[in-house]
Formats: structure tokens, sequence, C-alpha cells
């Protein structure tokens, strides 16, 4: 038995040892027998009628073998074989570029939380019939295929959730980082609309940078104005590591006591101002070093090896590494960083149009950024919540598939019918595991693309586009695939009916194929607009 993601493993256990449990019960309580006598009285009605004994032994006979041969190959147990933890393999092919192409291994040695969690499992023996060895055996083997015809792509999406997870565990930093953004960045926001800067930009300044966040190059990068403007400094920060520079800090000079370092040298350190060896750190240096290790790794190495690219298509410097992703998680902290002091940033500048302002325009588009980054990447979360909670939704409908067999073969006379029609069922719901992969390698491929080319989340109508297609992707896919397979497994169902193979069980069967399709699709639907492993349950944690 192979399953797709580690759930899966103690799904499809539980599900075949609960099959046994009610098959056990229906043959103790002789309703597995119904059928049977059922077939026997309903072939001597219609045809002892015509006088032709041989005609009915004839039929009867037929009826009777098919019957025995669906039960024996479709409904028993095969006690012959049995399946337990350590003889389920688990196979996670995931088309992600920086995580293991390819990750395996058996039931009872999966990671410690799996394997404490589950371990009441561990005893179990379960027996399946023969036909649904074949079948979980196919659906596994065409859905693995699938997946890895695909090439990886770098899992941005998952990148951005965990930026997203990143909050300012500290409390004295948090405390820094709101002085920092009430006494030096709004401050210097204020001076920016009163005697906004040439059209000149200075050597470290990039057009990427603007001015929607604290460590912008912008006010860092002009002398004697913004961040080193005389009056932009903090008061007495020797408890923060500084210490007092009367010779090469004039904001010393004019402060009888203290060390009161300028706000480029609390946002930079003092090494900005050539200092010792002992120089205390900058914010953004202790902001940096803030950002944690996940289940998945260094979040700020993966960023800077490979994150970045979401949102540039060319190589940066390792500062302006560094720069992006601090500017996302200050914007997705901003909720809680929020300042007393209130200042219009909503670009409207009260000056005639002249041409510093038609390149400022230009550059520094400044509208709504913040409020864009901060709620794309809440969005993208839910979204990655959604395909995380997806494949575990559909092991579970599959293991109800599983509990319905017995009950739905025994209704359907044993019919081969019924059979296949949970077959189909089995394997659609198994194949969606192909769909979202797809849905996966487009939205990270769509991601990429715009985000690089907007330099950013600055350009709604990018942020909206990339939204629209991931969450119709996890929801729509699935649906229309579902549909397509009811539709096209209704006419193979009919199609076998007419030729007789089941005897008088068609139409039964035929209605219970359609009502399960349609279930399947409508419990999809409703288990993703309530909301893979590709799943990152089931390959790299989180990842699809």
């Amino acid at each position: 038995m192979v399953a797709n993601t580690l759930l899966e493993i103690y799904t499809l256990m539980f599900g075949w040892n609960m099959y046994e449990a009610i098959w056990d019960v229906l043959v103790g309580s002789g309703l597995a027998l119904v059928p049977f006598i059922v077939a026997i009285i309903s072939n001597f009605k219609d045809n002892y009628s015509t006088g032709e004994a041989a005609q009915t032994i004839r039929s009867m006979e037929t009826t009777l073998l098919g019957m025995i041969l669906v039960l024996m190959l479709c409904v028993l147990p095969y006690k012959g074989f049995s399946t337990q933890l350590s003889t389920v393999r688990y196979e996670l092919g995931v088309p992600d570029c920086n995580a293991p192409s390819n990750i395996s291994g058996t039931g009872n040695n999966v990671s410690p939380a799996y394997n404490s969690t589950f371990s009441d499992l561990s005893g179990w023996q379960v027996h399946k019939p023969v036909a649904w060895s074949f079948v979980e055996f196919l659906s596994t083997a065409i859905t693995h295929t699938t997946i890895k015809s695909m090439t990886c792509v770098n899992n941005y999406e998952y990148m951005l959730m965990r930026i997203s997870n990143v909050s300012i565990q500290s409390e004295r930093l948090r405390e820094e980082v709101q002085q920092f953004n009430e006494v030096c960045y709004q401050k210097a926001i204020a001076r920016f609309r009163e005697n906004p800067p040439t059209p000149e930009l200075p050597a470290n300044v990039t057009p990427w940078a603007n001015i929607d966040w604290m460590g912008s190059h912008i006010l860092l990068g002009y002398l004697d104005e913004y961040y080193e403007h005389p009056s932009a400094y903090m008061h007495r920060m020797e408890d923060k590591g500084f210490t007092r520079q009367t010779v090469m800090r004039q904001s010393d000079q004019v402060n009888e006591f203290g060390a009161n370092p300028s706000c480029k040298e609390v946002w930079l350190g003092e090494e900005s101002l050539g200092g010792g060896v002992n120089a205390s750190l900058g914010l953004r240096h202790k902001l940096l070093n803030d950002i944690p290790m996940d289940e998945a790794g260094d979040i700020l190495t993966d960023w800077k090896t490979w994150g970045f690219n979401v949102f540039t298509t060319t190589n940066v410097t390792e500062e302006l590494k560094e720069d992006m992703i601090l500017k996302l998680v200050l914007q997705n902290n901003a909720a809680n960083l929020k300042s007393s002091t209130d200042v219009d940033m909503s670009n409207n500048f009260e000056a005639e149009q002249s041409l510093w302002r038609s390149v400022l325009d230009n550059i520094f588009d400044i509208a709504n950024v913040g409020t864009s980054a901060n709620e794309f990447l809440q969005a993208n979360s839910i979204r990655q919540m959604f395909k995380i909670a997806g494949p575990m939704i559909l092991v579970m409908l599959q293991m109800v598939i599983i509990l319905a067999a017995p009950f739905v073969m025994l209704f359907g006379n044993y019919g081969l019918v019924s059979f296949f029609g949970l077959a189909l069922t089995y394997f659609s719901l198994e194949f969606i595991n192909a769909i979202w992969a797809a849905a996966y390698w487009f939205d990270n491929r769509i991601l990429d693309m715009y985000g690089s080319q907007a330099g950013g989340f600055d350009e709604a109508t990018n942020s909206l586009l990339i939204s629209t297609v991931a969450t119709s992707s996890i929801l729509l896919l699935p649906m229309v695939w579902l549909s397509v397979m009811a539709y096209a497994g209704a006419g193979m169902l009919r199609g076998i009916s007419g030729g007789g193979v089941a005897g008088g069980t068609a139409a039964g069967a035929t209605g219970f194929s359609r009502g399960v399709g349609g279930a399947a699709a409508g419990g999809m639907a409703a288990a993703r607009g309530a909301g893979r492993v590709a799943s990152k349950m089931g390959g790299r944690s989180g990842r699809p």
C-alpha cells in the first residue's frame, strides 16, 4: 500500500480496519446473504411464467456465478495478505526546486510526532479485497507519475507564508521599533513633505527603494537631511549600547548628558560613523538577528539564497536582499507597531507639479504599498493553509468511500457496476493531488512573473491578479475535474450495465455512482470554500 501524504498512511489503515469490522457485522447478522436470496427469488419470478425450467436454471447460475466472483474479488477481505504500518510505503514527490525531489519511507518510521500520535495503530493488521489493492495501486501510480512529470519550481508561496508568520518576539525590541518609528521615521516623513529631495538620487539609493518603510535608503541617503538632520536623534540611548561621542556627534555636543545618536546611527549602528570594536549594533541588525528559524530551516538564509527572486529578475546585493525581507516583516507587524503620531502617507503633497514631483511619482510610488503587502501576505497565508488542509480533507473523503463500500456492494446486489462506481470515485479523489500539484506549479510561476515585474506589491493590479488566479485554482480546478469524471463515469457505467455484465444491478449502481460523484464534488468545493502537504503535509511541511 502506497500513501501520497503522511496522514493518508493512517486514514488508509483506519479505513480498512473499519471495513473489516463492518463486513464482519454484515456476515454475522446474515445481511450479507440477502442479495443472493433476492437474486434467486427474482430469477424464479422473472422466468417461472415462461415454463422453461432450463432457462430459469441457466439464468440463475449465471447471476449467482457473477455475484460470487464479485464477492470474492471485490468485497471479501483477502486474509492471505495483511497490511501493517511497517509495510505501508509513502512516497511524496513534490515539484519543489529547494526540497528533496522525492521523500519516501515506511509508515512505522515517519517522525517522532507522527509515530507517537498514531502509536496505537502499530499493532494493527488489516486486510482488503484483491480488486481494491489493484485500484489503490493504479490510482497512486497514475497520480505519482503525473506529478513527477512536472518540472520543479521555487515555492515562493510557502516562502511568503513563512515570512508572514515572523513576529517580533522580544518586547524590548518591539519598544525600540516603536520609539524609532515615532522619534525618527514619522518625523522624517513629515520633513520629506516639507522639504522634498531633488531629482538627483544619492549613489546608494536604488529605484526599488522608497519611503514607505523605516529603513528607506532615501531617508538614509541624504546628508544633513531626514535621518541625519541636526534634530533627528534619539535621547539617552546608552542603555541600548551606544556611547557618548562629543567629538564625532553634534547631538552629544548640544546635550549635556548621555549618548544621543542620530537616527541613521540608531538604524545602522555606531559603525556608520566609524565606531570602534564594541560599537553598538543598529536596529536593522537586531531585527535581522530576530528573524527565527522554522520547521523548514533558516528563513533569512533561504530568502537570501532564492526567495528574493520573487521580487526581482536581477541579482541584487546582500544588503538589498536583507532590506526586502525586513520591509516585509515590519509591514506584516505594522498592526502591532502603531505609533501615536499620525502622519499622512497618501503621497498627496501640497506642492505644485514640477520636475522633482514627476520623478517622485514614478520612483517613490508609496500609495498604500504597506497595506497591499500586508494584505497580500495574509491572503497568501490563508491560501497556503487551504493547500495544507486540502489533502487532509481529501484522504478523509477517500476513507469514507472505503467505509461505505460494504454497504454499497450489499445494496447493489454485489454487482460489478457498483464496484466500478466506487473505484472511479476513489481514483477521481486521488488524482486531485495531481491537480493541486499543477495548480501549485502555475501559482508560483505566476507569482514569480508578476511579483518580480512589480518589484514587490507596489502595483495593486498585480496583487489582485495573483490572488484571483491562486484562489481560483485551488477551488475551481478540482471541481472541473470531478465534473468531467462524473460525466465520463456515468457513460462508462451505462455502457457496462447495457452489456449485461452486472445483471440486474445496473440501475441502482449507476444512481449510486452519480450520487457519490456529486457528493465528492460538492464536498470538496465546500471544504475548500471553508477553509494541500502537498502537500506540505506531505512533502516538506506546508509545501504542496
